[in-house]
């Protein structure tokens, strides 16, 4: 799968532990708030003053001329600080796929009270889901003016870091805080409100012990030109402060075991030398912030944030939350409305492999189960005494608010290492089967915790395209939960990865050719609008000998998902 892009953090911040940097969102911070400045004078209204012709569109936000950036161990950590803001008018982008072996296209919509225009992206310059093909350029220089970096990535114009430049734009951010996507993903979007600036995804780091450095981030001219961004406003340029960070914090708390290679994106060569291995860590931690579940899915995977705002059908993206403090609606046996019910699909397996352990051959497998719509899952678990039991009930909602509920299953606390939280049963199956249907194994996982890690496609009706904007709350909860809400909302799946006991016993299992089936709802407990789409099949190729298993698994409607996406 493709993770969005995050922001890394600064070893100033590793040395305040991985927990509290996840917990509080400060990933990227590094110093680099005063950041920018731009090469040529930006004209920008004030921010109680309508924007001129000349002052609207998409433009650098001014800042300061210098940023800081951290020196540790040789390396140093920049982050520019640079944004993006929309003047006057907003930008949406939206990149779709008909299907998963198709190219990507990608539409610009500029959007000036209710006046829309809509303009199709060349196709040199998209990069898939994943934004603007070398759309972004960052270059370092030493005092000399000699170049010890410079490297190209895609732009992405939305990002977890927004900040608001008028105020006669939006109250609130609407778009995702990502571009991208994975194998099946059918349509994303992003983009920036008017009135907002998103921060660039500039994060940079370079083994050097000069300090008199020069950081310019630029936007490459077919990019600029479908942007509409001014010939002298494509680049800006910063002085770089370099500070040693064992001079602001104590450099003996920072552990080893945060340190790695360099993370994706601007990580670089040193200076003549091979890639250094100082944030492997870093990356995983920053990727890992928004993906997948895994057989240990309690650490990593920050199901105890908020991370869902529901959307009504009627709504527009952004709307209201849902009303707080509103009546509870009475369980009821009836059927709830159809415009109240998700519809719930499962997507092929991916990414599959093998792994033996413990002297045992397992297939392993990423499964993702995800809903259309047009209302969202919500399942709230309601604790029986002491028991580690929840009764669970299927929440309706319409615009927002709580119209209905009924019992549907169970929940159960998974004391599991690594996972201690509370899992919703019989979510899905997982099952290995032969050609013609017949049952071979199934997987060990039979429960799991609801939450939004991928978007599918967020072009149906009453998608919601922040689920971290918070309305109602998903989260695991702990031991001593006595009640919890988990949710699916429209447009997003939830992946798992099935390693370990969840994935498939291969023992006994002879070679030759199987599928693995997937099947969300397969009990039927939960009410959706239909149930002739809970099925998906991934054809997979068994082969060597006990100890050396092998897997082939033949390209999906002509997709090979066994190479990085």
């Amino acid at each position: 799968m493709t993770a969005p892009r995050l922001s890394r953090p600064s070893p100033r911040l590793l040395t305040m532990g991985v927990a509290v940097v996840l917990a509080l969102g400060l990933l990227g911070e590094g110093g680099a708030t005063d950041a920018t400045a731009s090469t040529a004078p930006i004209a920008t209204a004030p921010a109680d003053a309508a924007p001129t012709a000349a002052q609207r569109g998409l433009r650098f936000a001014p800042a300061a001329s210098t940023v800081e950036a951290y020196n540790y161990d040789g390396w140093v950590y920049f982050d520019s600080g640079v944004w993006m803001a929309a003047y006057g008018e907003g930008y949406e982008f939206w990149a779709k796929k008909a299907k998963p072996s198709a190219r990507a296209t990608l539409t610009k919509t500029v959007i000036r009270g209710d006046e829309r225009t809509t303009t199709k992206a060349p196709a040199a310059i998209v990069d898939g889901l994943g934004g603007f093909k070398k759309g972004l350029t960052v270059q370092v220089t030493d005092s000399t003016g000699k170049v010890l970096v410079k490297k190209s990535r895609s732009l992405c114009l939305s990002g977890m870091e927004r900040q608001r430049v008028e105020p006669t734009g939006n109250t609130e951010p609407i778009y995702p805080m990502f571009c991208g996507g994975d194998w099946f993903t059918k349509s994303t979007v992003s983009g920036i409100e008017q009135g907002w600036a998103t921060k660039l995804d500039t994060y940079f780091e370079l083994k050097t012990t000069r300090k008199n450095l020069r950081m310019t981030v630029t936007i490459s001219d077919p990019v600029a030109d479908f942007l509409g961004l001014p010939a002298g406003g494509r680049s800006v340029s910063q002085r770089v402060k370099v500070i040693d960070e064992c001079s602001v914090v104590d450099c003996g708390e920072v552990g080893d075991a945060l340190l790695g290679a360099p993370a994706e994106g601007f990580s670089t060569l040193a200076e003549g030398d091979a890639a250094s291995t100082h944030a492997d860590q870093v990356r995983a931690l920053a990727s890992g912030a928004h993906g997948t579940h895994g057989a240990g899915d309690g650490a990593g995977s920050s199901h105890r944030a908020n991370l869902f705002t529901l959307q009504g059908g009627s709504q527009e993206h952004g709307g209201d939350h849902p009303a707080l403090g509103q009546p509870g609606s009475k369980p009821s046996n009836k059927a709830p409305a159809e415009d109240t019910l998700p519809d719930l699909l499962s997507l092929p397996a991916w990414q599959i492999g093998i792994e033996r352990a413990s002297g045992t051959d397992r297939l392993t497998f990423n499964a993702n189960e995800w809903n259309a719509g047009p209302a969202p899952l919500v399942v709230e678990g309601y604790r029986k005494g002491a028991a580690e039991v929840m009764d669970a009930y299927q929440f309706f909602y319409r615009d927002g608010k709580e119209v209905g509920s009924t019992k549907t299953g169970k929940m159960k606390y998974h004391a599991a290492p690594e996972h201690d939280h509370w899992h919703f049963l019989d979510f899905a199956s997982y099952e290995l089967v032969k050609p013609d249907g017949s049952l071979v194994t199934t997987s060990g996982k039979q429960s799991w915790c609801l939450a939004p890690t991928n978007a599918v496609d967020l072009s149906v009706p009453g998608a919601t395209w922040r689920p971290e904007a918070t309305g109602l709350d998903s989260t695991c909860g702990d031991r001593s939960a006595l009640w919890l809400r988990e949710v699916l909302p429209v447009g997003w799946g939830d992946t798992y990865n099935q390693t370990q006991t969840q994935a498939f016993n291969l023992t006994g299992v002879k070679n030759g050719t199987y599928q693995i089936k997937i099947t969300v709802n397969p009990n039927g407990a939960l009410h959706e609008l239909t149930t002739d789409n809970n099925v998906s099949y991934r054809t997979v190729v068994l082969g060597g000998k006990p100890g050396k298993r092998t897997v082939t698994v033949p390209p999906y409607e002509g997709v090979d998902t066994e190479v990085v996406n």
